[in-house]
Parts: structure tokens; sequence; C-alpha cells
């Protein structure tokens, strides 16, 4: 699925749009032929034959993005919905995003009938024991336009090969511990193997993984180069690199860098100054103690994401690609023997 943006529009919509925009139209986290449960990465939110009307409306919420940023504000500060999601003192969680941004399109675009988000599934009472258990919940549900029912699970990840020879399955999530195998099992064999509740027990329903992120590949290994060939784009690829491997990269001399904040994580940053990029010196070369000076506020020992930008033809700074960037941990002590 490929849908079609003018730059003008792109770059004059709020993040929020530009995130939502990515969220459902970015090509599916998983690029490789999956032998089991690859039917339910397969399925899209929409037929094709409705294309037309998504990409009108989504255009629709770019030129008029108060309904959109209004539900994304209220799910970060219910107290101040009018405030911007992005300078609430407690920052909106990026699981949380996704998910404000993913239930605005269900429920309001063209493409589905929605019937419900977050609901709730309990185990069978034992016998003797009083009150319900819950067991979890399904992420939504809807009718699509053949009015078949539709469980959709939302997830956003980031992963990266921790080594060249690191099976797919074991790439790590930022928080070092979380990997991909991990989430493939919980999503395939829990989360989407959930019964439906009343009223929708006895329908039958299309099951749906609604994955989105990206992957960040060790920069000169075989592996990674022969993964970009079979799906070569910037959407779910970058580099990993260490703070070491930073500084002695030559970027082009026309783009500016920085982090990101954690917000930023989902579709691809504009902005329309310079303010806080970072220009490579007149080698190429970046001044990466710099950089973490000027990082957003949170533990440095959290993988940052690099976004490295260039200017439009109407000076507008535009997200090119991105990388993962390892944290910088002090080496392990020296026991002497």
């Amino acid at each position: 699925m490929r849908l079609v943006v003018d730059t003008a529009t792109w770059t004059q919509a709020p993040q929020a749009w530009r995130d939502l925009w990515w969220l459902v139209t970015a090509p599916r986290f998983w690029p490789w032929d999956l032998e089991a449960d690859a039917g339910v990465f397969g399925h899209r939110l929409w037929s094709p034959k409705q294309d037309a009307v998504v990409q009108d409306w989504l255009l629709a919420q770019a030129r008029a993005p108060g309904a959109l940023l209004s539900a994304v504000n209220r799910m970060a500060s219910p107290e101040q919905p009018d405030t911007d999601y992005l300078s609430v003192a407690q920052p909106l969680r990026l699981g949380r995003l996704a998910e404000a941004l993913f239930g605005f399109f269900i429920q309001h675009s063209p493409a589905v009938q929605w019937l419900a988000s977050g609901v709730p599934v309990f185990e069978q009472p034992s016998p003797g024991v009083n009150g319900r258990q819950q067991r979890g919940e399904l992420d939504a549900l809807w009718r699509d336009d053949t009015g078949h029912l539709v469980h959709a699970e939302l997830a956003v990840k980031f992963y990266a090969l921790a080594h060249p020879s690191t099976p797919a399955g074991q790439a790590i999530g930022p928080d070092g511990v979380e990997n991909w195998q991990h989430k493939l099992d919980k999503l395939c064999h829990r989360q989407l193997q959930h019964p439906l509740p009343v009223p929708w027990d006895q329908a039958p329903v299309k099951r749906l993984a609604h994955v989105r992120g990206r992957w960040f590949l060790p920069g000169d290994d075989a592996v990674a180069t022969d993964w970009r060939q079979r799906a070569p784009d910037t959407e779910r690829f970058g580099p990993r690199l260490s703070r070491a491997q930073l500084a002695s990269r030559p970027f082009p001399l026309g783009c500016r860098v920085r982090f990101l904040r954690r917000l930023e994580w989902l579709g691809p940053v504009a902005q329309t100054t310079d303010a806080a990029l970072v220009a490579p010196n007149a080698q190429g070369l970046l001044d990466v103690p710099r950089l973490v000076a000027e990082a957003p506020v949170h533990s440095h020992e959290r993988v940052q994401m690099l976004g490295v930008f260039a200017p439009d033809a109407s000076g507008v700074w535009l997200e090119q690609w991105r990388a993962w960037i390892d944290p910088e941990r002090p080496a392990e002590p020296t026991i002497a023997a």
C-alpha cells in the first residue's frame, strides 16, 4: 500500500499527523517471509478499493488537524486537554501515543466500522471462586467494508541486531531485554488467541497484527547488507552505531543531525527551523559531545535515536533517515587475580 502526499502538506502538518500517516501507511514491520503465522501480518487495515477515500480523509486531517490534536492531547493530559502533548510535564509514553493515533483512525476514518477498543477478556470463573480474573484485552474490534468482524492488535517496536550472527528473532529492544521472538510469540499465541466476549463470541473473526517500527542493523555486516537489498527502505531500516562509530562516520556536509525525543520515534520528523540541529565539520564528522549535551532530557544509559535531516526547497528540515546509537556504558571492572 502506498498512498501519496505532497511535500507542502507533509511539511505544514503537525508532527502528530505525520505520525498518524506513518502508523497506518508504513510498510509492515516484518518484511521477510514467515513460515508460520505470516497471515496475521499480511492483512491490510482497509481493502484496496478504499485507498482513494482513505487518502482523501488523511489529507483532510492534515488541512484541519484540530480533532486529531485534541484526541491526542486529551490522552496525554486529561486535566488540560488543550495542552500540546509534546510539552506536558510527564510526557506521554510512546505506546500510548500510538494507541491514541490508531484509535483516532479506526474511530473516525471511513476505512472501517469501529465497534470497540480495549475490550477486557476474563478467565472463566473457577468453582468456589468469587469474581473473574482479567486475562487480557482486545486492542480493537471493527467490521470491514464487507461486514466481516476484525480483531486487531497494535504494536510499535524498535529492534536491533546485537551482533552480525544474531538471528532476527533474538534482536533486542531499546531496554536491552525484550526481543522480537518473545513479542512475536506473545502476539500470535496469546493476544491474537483471546476468545471474543459477548456479543461477538459466536461470530467468525479475522485476526490482524498491525505492527510497525524499525530494525537497526550492524552497519558493515554482510547479513545487514543482504537484508537491505531485499527490503531497501529507510522506513524500516537504519544502522546501529556505537558513540565511537558515530564520531568516526562521515556525514554529508549539507545535512544536520540531532537526537530525537522519544515521542518523535514514530513517523519521520520535520522542523521549520534549524533549532537544535548540529552540522558536521569540514571533514563531515560530528561533534558527538555537543550532540550528547544537547540531547533531550532522559537517561543517556538508554538508546538514543539520531535523526539525520536535509532541507527541502522551502527551507524546512526533513528527516532523511535515523540511526540507533548505543548507550555509553562504563567498562566492566577488572578483578585482580
